[in-house]
């Protein structure tokens, strides 16, 4: 210090001291009278979430089932009539989107300058496929009108294949198919299938089963078709079973059950959870002109802090 000069003189007269004042909520600063120059320093908030991921599509739908195909019978005026295959099932979905960003966290500001917020968290990854359904069983021949098994449709939902039948009226021999299984529907629409020819809501219907006759000393004979199934139109539905054939000579026949349905795929998986967002880094800003004794109002979303030297 120079000789001759007193404290005051160093300082200055009107001195005021330094000092801070930290803001964790919205609010006024009133900058002290004699100040005019403030360092800033704060945080905007925290980043969002990011949404959760989309669930997976359906799985595919299964196939339906082969209507059989019957033995040869005897010789003597046959008929014979084939199985006809199953359709396919209706392709299902990929694994969901993922889901959409946190948004941005929101900025703090005092003084007219901004302390930003915090990057959004990433989103969730979507969900898995869900599985195939299971394909219709293959029919299975029958001799006589009751001993032949419905043939069992695929899991899940898919309806039975009708069992074939064989019988004699007098002279004449019949063989009649079965008629394929239903399959289910997609798992956003019906559950099961039916018995028969009925498709489930998008699941295809099964085919016709085929008829034969061979008669005796002159009766007419006929030979009908069977039908293949129809393939399943709505997402992860299943195929229709097709139709069974049939065989018939003099004195005997056979019967072929028709295949069953598809089954359904399953649902897809749920999505994962979205990520936090991150914290907001700290901004500064120094050298501030402020006027002594003025009000400024104060945003905050995470924190602010307002300081000052001695002036």
């Amino acid at each position: 210090m120079p000789i001759g000069t007193s404290k005051s003189g160093v300082l200055g007269a009107g001195t005021v001291p330094g000092g801070s004042e930290t803001f964790n909520t919205t609010g006024t600063f009133c900058a002290p009278p004699g100040v005019s120059v403030v360092n800033l320093s704060g945080t905007g908030g925290a980043g969002g979430t990011g949404a959760s991921g989309n669930p997976g599509c359906a799985g595919a739908g299964g196939a339906g089932g082969l209507g059989k195909t019957t033995s040869p019978g005897g010789p003597c005026n046959q008929q014979k009539v084939n199985g006809s295959p199953g359709a396919a099932g209706a392709a299902g979905g990929g694994a969901g989107n993922t889901g959409s960003p946190g948004s941005t966290g929101a900025a703090s500001s005092a003084i007219s300058l901004n302390f930003p917020g915090g990057t959004g968290g990433t989103g969730g990854t979507g969900g898995s496929s869900g599985g195939a359904g299971n394909a219709g069983c293959a029919g299975v021949q029958s001799p006589c009108t009751s001993c032949g098994p419905d043939t069992p449709g695929g899991n899940p939902g898919g309806g039975s294949g009708q069992r074939g039948f064989a019988y004699t009226v007098c002279y004449c021999a019949y063989g009649q198919g079965g008629y394929g299984g239903g399959a289910a529907g997609g798992p956003n629409t019906c559950a099961v299938g039916t018995s028969g020819t009925g498709g489930a809501c998008g699941g295809g219907p099964g085919g016709n089963g085929g008829g034969v006759k061979s008669g005796g000393f002159g009766a007419p004979n006929y030979a009908n078709p069977s039908n293949s199934g129809t393939a399943g139109s709505s997402p992860g539905a299943g195929g229709g079973g097709g139709g069974g054939g049939a065989t018939s000579w003099l004195w005997g026949a056979f019967g072929g059950g028709g295949g069953g349905g598809g089954g359904r795929g399953t649902a897809g998986n749920p999505g994962n959870a979205g990520n936090p967002g991150s914290a907001a880094n700290p901004t500064t800003h120094n050298c501030v002109s402020v006027v002594g004794g003025t009000a400024y109002p104060v945003t905050v979303n995470g924190q602010v802090t307002i300081s000052w030297c001695p002036q």
